[in-house]
């Protein structure tokens, strides 16, 4: 009935089947890694790199903050992490806040960015900066997904914690954020 030469044939081709399929497998999945490996070292160097050019932009430009993105353009439910730069042009250190303040949203009405926050950072932390002196914060921006869609007008403040409100803002910077989807 069975030919026992072509069944061993086909046994054969079977475990070189098996065999090929499982190099190449771990062939591609460590070509894969090691693009991942890439990537995070790539990304580190994007990071540092964004880093250096906001302070070369405080020191070069004179300015007091460095806010590179004023249009931030994200899908609903992403994130992105914003570095800005401070600069004390004043003679004594500056204890600073930030803080971010909605203006208007798609439609034109009042938003809130609070609940859920769409910022991480540490609100109420009060930094210390020499006079004279720069740093650089990065901030984590987070959409929420039930948010609209269109363009959303806000101001990123540095609040001099020395001085008593409403005139207690350092600098302040205008940017949009753009909501996709």
């Amino acid at each position: 009935m069975f030919n026992k030469k072509a069944s061993l044939e086909i046994s054969i081709q079977a475990v070189v089947i098996v065999v090929l399929a499982m190099t190449l497998l771990g062939l591609g999945l460590g070509f894969i890694r090691g693009m991942f490996k890439n990537i995070s070292s790539t990304t580190e160097d994007v990071t540092e790199q964004v880093r250096q050019r906001v302070l070369d932009d405080l020191i070069s430009s004179d300015k007091k903050v460095s806010f590179p993105k004023t249009d931030v353009t994200i899908d609903k439910g992403g994130s992105t992490v914003l570095t800005v730069g401070i600069r004390n042009k004043k003679d004594t250190p500056l204890h600073y806040k930030m803080r971010f303040t909605p203006i208007s949203s798609p439609d034109g009405t009042p938003f809130s960015i609070n609940n859920p926050s769409w910022f991480q950072f540490a609100e109420t932390q009060v930094y210390t900066l020499s006079s004279a002196d720069s740093e650089v914060r990065n901030i984590r921006l987070s959409i929420p997904t039930r948010v609209l869609s269109g363009s959303y007008f806000l101001t990123f403040d540095v609040i001099d914690d020395d001085l008593p409100p409403p005139n207690n803002v350092y600098v302040q910077k205008d940017f949009f954020i753009v909501v996709k989807g």
